[in-house]
């Protein structure tokens, strides 16, 4: 079987060396993750973008990689890299399935699919047009309840995922999987306690940590109100990667004076070390699908606070679930967590447990081809 899969920016991650200065994301991640493992049922052609010292055309094993090009920026990298996707992808033969990753590249899919006859799959990694603005939004809006009427399958990461798209979108796709997310659980299972050391944190202070990309949709804005709300509390705020939103974070905790209170670590390689350093792991988004960081604390045993918008999480058994946009609540639930170190080991360890039982490679890749081949 050949997997068309398209949308994914960055293939292996590593191949942007500087070319963009957006960094890549859980999307990403998650291709490079699962890639390895379901190449081992069938041929993937991964379509990405072309950064400088990379080739336009590989094969790595039974991957085979096609790179394009892209106009720079925050609201055209998007688009013309799925542009040159599809006009890439009109070359290519005997595919049996296209597999997209989020809105843009679902709508190309939907027009290969069409051409090729081919059937769809679908991934929405997120409801996209929350993190615009009108009237941006609203064109995205009105594209998702037609890309997502005409996929064959589409591919959640909870329960709580689905219904949030069915309840945005007004119906529910004419099939549709749940799909936890894949991860290498093992590389997460440290139990190097002096990490906080190299950041020059004292053992003592509770660290509370966050990991991903700084654009609007990830609510940083919440976690720094929240930290503000616990000032007076010997904590560290640990904000892991980089992005558009970078500068007004920065500005607004030195408007409410927290420059003290945090620790901007950049883009990192070392996620298990850096998990190692953190006592609790923070999702303030506004929107999700289900970002790989998240599962990445979890098989850490870290406990976890996340947003009421889909994520795999039970309240007080996994993890803590609050309102999104809510800092009073965010506030709440981490000083929750510092004082209860009885709840911060119960948390942690059943959400290790469930990544181990739930989030390894080799069930996602399985779930993927049972998809694909009923198809």
């Amino acid at each position: 079987m050949k997997v068309l899969i398209l949308g994914s920016k960055e293939y292996p991650m590593g191949s942007n060396k500087g070319d963009d200065a957006i960094p890549s994301g859980g999307m990403e991640t998650y291709i490079d993750d699962l890639a390895q493992e379901l190449s081992k049922h069938c041929k993937l052609l991964i379509i990405t973008r072309k950064f400088s010292g990379t080739k336009k055309h590989e094969r790595l094993g039974n991957i085979e990689i096609f790179r394009v090009p892209y106009v720079k920026g925050k609201y055209f990298r998007n688009p013309s890299f799925n542009i040159f996707s599809f006009i890439t992808s009109l070359h290519l033969k005997e595919i049996d399935v296209v597999y997209p990753q989020g809105l843009v590249a679902s709508f190309f899919g939907c027009l290969i699919s069409r051409l090729s006859g081919k059937p769809i799959v679908c991934r929405p990694a997120g409801i996209a047009y929350e993190q615009y603005r009108f009237p941006i939004n609203r064109a995205l809006y009105f594209l998702m309840k037609n890309v997502y009427r005409r996929c064959d399958c589409v591919i959640f990461h909870s329960e709580g995922e689905r219904d949030n798209f069915i309840k945005i979108l007004g119906f529910a796709p004419k099939r549709s999987e749940i799909i936890l997310t894949g991860i290498p659980v093992e590389k997460f299972f440290s139990e190097n306690k002096n990490t906080k050391k190299t950041f020059g944190i004292s053992e003592r202070t509770t660290v509370i940590g966050f990991i991903g990309r700084f654009v609007e949709i990830k609510g940083l804005e919440y976690l720094v109100k929240a930290a503000h709300i616990l000032k007076n509390m010997d904590t560290k705020f640990m904000l892991v990667g980089d992005g558009p939103q970078t500068n007004q974070i920065k500005n607004l905790i030195e408007s409410l004076g927290l420059e003290e209170k945090f620790i901007f670590t950049g883009f990192r390689h070392d996620i298990p070390n850096v998990l190692a350093a953190m006592d609790i792991f923070v999702i303030s988004s506004v929107s999700e699908g289900l970002p790989t960081s998240l599962l990445e604390a979890m098989a850490a045993g870290k406990p976890c606070i996340v947003t009421d918008i889909g994520m795999p999480i039970e309240n007080e058994k996994t993890g803590l679930v609050i309102p999104p946009k809510n800092p009073e609540k965010l506030a709440q639930a981490i000083k929750t967590l510092i004082q209860d170190e009885k709840l911060r080991k119960f948390l942690g360890k059943n959400a290790q447990e469930f990544t181990k039982e739930n989030c390894t490679l080799e069930k996602a890749a399985k779930r993927h081809m049972e998809t694909f081949q009923s198809l």
